[in-house]
């Protein structure tokens, strides 16, 4: 048994970082670059997500995540090739920067007034 902990510990290591990086669930707005609104993006745990916009279909998909970097695979944010990063601050805040067929969004979660 002994022989196994030391393997097994490195591998629960290599692999913890990857699982602490999956983006936060949460609903986000999302903006265009110019500020508009572009929709909202409910994200769930395992990174199942649902959209709402006036400007591209709603619907259900799926995101993945490595690290940082977010791509969507399936539903449609899949469909204008969603892809980008997220960054969590010291407080737990989250910011998502995407490139779209549709020009680059930010999503955050909406401040408190």
């Amino acid at each position: 048994m002994k022989r196994l902990a030391l393997p097994l510990l490195s591998l629960m290591a290599a692999v913890s970082p990857a699982y602490a990086q999956f983006p936060p669930p949460g609903i986000y707005a999302c903006v265009d670059a110019a500020g508009a609104v572009f929709g909202t993006l409910s994200l769930f745990v395992a990174g199942d997500y649902d959209f709402a916009s006036e400007v591209i279909e709603r619907g259900q998909g799926q995101l993945a995540s490595a690290g940082p970097s977010v791509d969507a695979l399936t539903g449609p944010l899949a469909d204008i090739h969603l892809k980008g990063s997220f960054v969590t601050d010291d407080y737990g805040d989250t910011i998502f920067s995407f490139t779209t067929d549709k020009g680059a969004l930010t999503c955050a979660l909406p401040q408190d007034s």
